[in-house]
């Protein structure tokens, strides 16, 4: 009875140590349950981490075998995981592009580490691609080689703007080379040119010293015999008057008449010699003074012909070589009383300034000039048709141009509103 009784108490007591053991197994595949569904979770996490990454990701194990891979891998080669895992490149790829994979991957297992290297491959799109693979190796839990990581960057798009400027880059500096030469064949040309201006230039200042002193000859050796034709002709004239018949009278006239304009044109010609080699004598010119001398000089004609002189009542002081002043106004009122006719009744002076320039200008209401002549009158011995008949050497306005630019303005004329014409000279304010 006794050992009935033990038995039984050993027979209870396994039964709660077994018992207990099988709460414990139960815990234990509970918490391994956890875990898997934890694994399980980290896994699809990182197999979502992978696929969201727009590189192809592929990773082998030693053997060569995949074992897993991304989306953007198996859109590349154009097959899906179950397709890929557990091949090899040689299944995959042209041959080759597997070679040259083989041979990279036995060198990272070989030397494990990081591995970078630059090829092409075909994709799935029939295209061949320019791709950069970056591999790494990794190990088992206990520290051993377990395979390697495998990312391919597409670089085709990278290669061609390359391609593109490094063709822009050559073209460019083709064209550097091209500009080059012909800047530089440009400059010889430069160079030869201005030599050659240079000659020109000689050629001509020797060419003008020669027909300046040839001018000067001239007026010189014309000035006496004109002036002694004249006068004789004067004193024929004076004391043969009476023995003369009409014929002769009309032929002394026309000697007076010629010799007094080649005395006219040499005085002239002395003057716009003298305009164009004398220096400006700046100094404080009054106007109003000018056109008192100017309207006491001509005061006979303008009151024979009753022609009225008006100007501005206050007129300005500039800066100018009086002298070339005064002659710049004398041929304006000589030329106006010369060719404005005989309807010619108002002389208006004027004056105006701009930011850098004196304006002066003188209407008449004469005969007026063509616009077509507006260019023409300021040349050298330039006569238009209304000057025909009127006794004139056609160097006036000439002269008063050279002067005009050598105090930095300028010289032209306009039609007048109704008749006649409008004179306007500029001449600078710093030239002091």
């Amino acid at each position: 009875m006794r050992d009935k009784r033990k038995n039984e108490e050993e027979r209870i007591s396994e039964l709660g140590e077994l018992a207990c053991r099988n709460a414990q197994f139960e815990a234990a595949e509970a918490e391994c349950e956890v875990t898997e569904r934890a694994l399980e979770d980290q896994l699809q996490f990182l197999q979502t981490l992978v696929d969201t990454i727009p590189n192809p990701i592929s990773y082998k194990d030693t053997g060569g075998n995949f074992l897993g891979c991304n989306k953007a891998f198996q859109k590349r080669i154009g097959l899906s995981k179950d397709e890929i895992i557990g091949k090899t490149s040689y299944d995959l790829f042209p041959k080759e592009f597997a070679d040259k994979c083989h041979k990279m991957d036995m060198e990272c297992f070989v030397n494990p580490g990081e591995q970078i290297y630059e090829t092409t491959l075909l994709y799935a799109d029939r295209k061949v691609h320019d791709i950069i693979i970056y591999k790494g190796t990794f190990t088992a839990a206990d520290g051993t080689l377990a395979g390697l990581v495998e990312v391919a960057v597409d670089i085709t798009e990278r290669k061609k703007d390359e391609d593109s400027l490094r063709k822009a880059h050559d073209e460019l500096e083709m064209r550097v080379v091209q500009r080059t030469a012909d800047l530089a064949r440009a400059n010889e040309e430069l160079r030869n040119e201005i030599a050659e201006r240079k000659l020109a230039e000689e050629a001509l200042r020797k060419s003008s010293e020669k027909l300046k002193l040839f001018a000067y000859s001239v007026a010189h050796d014309l000035k006496s015999p004109s002036i002694g034709i004249y006068g004789l002709t004067k004193l024929l004239w004076k004391k043969y008057h009476s023995s003369l018949d009409e014929k002769a009278k009309k032929y002394c006239d026309q000697i007076l008449i010629a010799s007094e304009n080649v005395v006219a044109l040499v005085e002239k010609i002395n003057i716009y010699a003298a305009t164009t080699e004398t220096c400006l004598a700046i100094e404080k010119v009054d106007t109003k003074e000018i056109f008192q001398i100017l309207r006491d000089e001509f005061s006979t004609q303008l009151s024979i012909r009753e022609i009225e002189w008006s100007e501005p009542a206050v007129m300005p002081d500039i800066d100018a070589d009086r002298i070339a002043i005064l002659r710049i106004f004398r041929n304006f009122v000589d030329n106006a009383l010369k060719y404005g006719g005989k309807d010619l009744s108002k002389l208006t002076f004027g004056y105006a300034e701009t930011e850098g320039s004196h304006v002066f200008s003188v209407t008449d209401d004469g005969v007026g000039i063509k616009r077509k002549d507006s260019d023409k009158i300021f040349e050298l011995f330039q006569r238009i048709e209304t000057s025909r008949g009127v006794p004139g050497t056609g160097l006036g306005l000439a002269i008063v141009k050279e002067i005009a630019e050598k105090h930095r303005g300028s010289v032209w004329v306009e039609p007048g509103t109704q008749d006649g014409s409008i004179f306007y000279v500029s001449i600078a304010k710093d030239l002091s």
